[in-house]
């Protein structure tokens, strides 16, 4: 049987983060940390426990806002492809390798993209699009629905 020629135009899109959505996710952030503070030193306690505990929280917190800084400025766009490849493309057009995580998930007009880096590092992004309008939004959807075992079981997504 002859074999057919196979397209050399790889199935890819291309997600820009959007900037409102970054500060949308640290400022949910600032909020959570807030508010696990104030319940923290409204615990039944003594005063040092509620002050170590808050100290704790805090400290992981600030530490969870600086990996949200510095994973936002290696990004300019995420690359997703049909064959299960992802990509981080940097402010200087570099492009680097990433390994999409557990927790992500893609919703009709929500995404969340947890990936990490080649060094280890960790990063999450929002996504917001449009199924109707936004073409690189439909490539997502079709990518994420049909390669679930490309980028692995994706539950609940």
């Amino acid at each position: 049987m002859p074999r057919l020629p196979t397209s050399s135009a790889k199935f890819e899109t291309v997600l820009t983060p959007e900037p409102r959505l970054r500060q949308f996710v640290f400022m949910c952030g600032c909020a959570a940390a807030m508010t696990g503070t104030l319940i923290i030193l409204g615990m039944p306690l003594a005063l040092v426990w509620r002050i170590l505990l808050a100290s704790a929280w805090i400290g992981e917190n600030v530490r969870e806002c600086r990996r949200l800084a510095r994973g936002a400025a290696r990004l300019k766009a995420l690359r997703l492809d049909a064959d299960g490849n992802i990509a981080g493309v940097g402010p200087d057009g570099r492009v680097e390798s990433l390994t999409l995580l557990s927790g992500s998930i893609v919703l009709k007009r929500l995404a969340w993209l947890r990936v990490r880096f080649a060094d280890g590092s960790e990063y999450a992004e929002l996504f917001q699009g449009d199924p109707a309008g936004d073409l690189e939004w439909q490539r997502l959807q079709l990518i994420w629905r049909h390669c679930r075992t490309a980028f692995g079981q994706q539950e609940g997504s």
